[in-house]
């Protein structure tokens, strides 16, 4: 295929061919690997996350210890990270902030 013999509008609509054709053909393949991945996994008798190494390990983000807790309210908790909540606001206000660390 000469593309210098094309115009404009043919080689924009080739393009939009060769877009949806190319997505298409990578959808196809990662069905594929995924169902090649599956098959091993059967194959050799593991659930897909323990091959895969995600097995027995949940996903635990480092969450901040807490370091400041409301007197008034134990279920208000603050780990001094980010934005202050307006309970500990009014009590460094008040000077009482020290009585709320943990």
């Amino acid at each position: 295929m000469n593309l210098s013999n094309l115009s404009f509008v043919e080689l924009k609509a080739l393009y939009d061919q060769i877009a949806v054709e190319m997505k298409t053909r990578e959808s196809k393949a990662i069905e594929n690997a995924r169902a090649e991945i599956t098959a091993i996994a059967a194959r050799v008798g593991l659930p897909l996350g323990e091959l895969m190494g995600k097995a027995g390990k949940t996903e635990v983000k480092n969450k901040a210890a807490v370091k400041y807790r409301n007197p008034a309210d134990p279920s208000n908790e603050w780990t001094g990270r980010g934005r202050s909540p307006a309970w500990v606001k009014a009590m460094a206000e008040a000077g009482t902030l020290d009585s709320a660390k943990v």
